[in-house]
């Protein structure tokens, strides 16, 4: 008899969970260590049934029923494969990985990063089960290396925005007119070419067109400033 897969292959929500989002920040947050995914899974099954915070405002988590083979037209279908921990909130390695995580990263609550890291023996042994007798010791020198592995830790904060550099704008600039300094009415020209009576008499030039600048430049500002008032708004 012919078999096919089942139709019903979206059973299981996939949205984040509220509880599952929670329960993994509180975990990443409380680690003094950054964690690998497998760290957070592992970590996650641990917690139990009463530490998990409800989903009551969230798309219910209803566990579908467990499914059986049936016998469609002659046809066998085979029920949809269940996650290993149905009843928890973070009910699978896929899930944690694929759903949960990303949310995590994209409200910025987590980052990724990649960091090297050495196994434990526990980890090393682990893997050396799938290795055959000949190839062990060469693949735990292997294993033993530091390795490139993505890590999770909470995010960063922001740095504090920069205080604003002081202005280099003069009094005049920042009231939108013409900067302007002694040298524009001829302080600290050459005069040597001149004989001492026409240089006395453009240092007296001078000095009144420097002191006539001043003047209407503090008057301008003051205009400046009387008008910028006049259109700000009353608060």
């Amino acid at each position: 008899m012919a078999t096919i897969s089942s139709f019903r292959k979206n059973l299981w929500p996939r949205h984040c969970l509220p509880s599952a989002r929670e329960l993994v920040r509180s975990i990443v947050a409380s680690s003094t260590t950054p964690l690998s995914t497998k760290d957070i899974y592992n970590l996650a099954l641990k917690q139990k049934a009463t530490q998990l915070v409800s989903d009551a405002s969230a798309p219910q988590h209803n566990v579908p029923k467990k499914e059986h083979p049936t016998v469609v037209r002659g046809m066998t279908r085979q029920p949809s494969t269940r996650p290993p921990h149905p009843e928890h909130p973070v009910r699978s390695l896929q899930y944690l990985k694929r759903v949960v995580l990303p949310e995590l990263m994209s409200s910025k609550k987590v980052e990724k990063f990649c960091a090297k890291r050495t196994l434990s023996q526990a980890e090393i042994d682990h893997r050396l089960q799938t290795v055959t007798k000949a190839a062990r010791k060469e693949q735990a020198v292997l294993l033993a290396a530091p390795r490139n592995t993505w890590l999770w830790r909470m995010a960063t904060p922001p740095p504090p925005p920069k205080p604003l550099p002081a202005s280099t704008l003069s009094k005049s600039e920042l009231l939108g007119l013409p900067r302007l300094t002694a040298a524009d009415v001829g302080v600290g020209e050459d005069w040597g070419h001149l004989n001492k009576r026409r240089q006395r008499a453009r240092k007296e030039k001078v000095e009144r067109d420097l002191k006539w600048m001043w003047t209407l430049q503090a008057a301008k500002r003051e205009a400046a400033r009387e008008a910028l008032q006049l259109s700000a708004p009353a608060s």
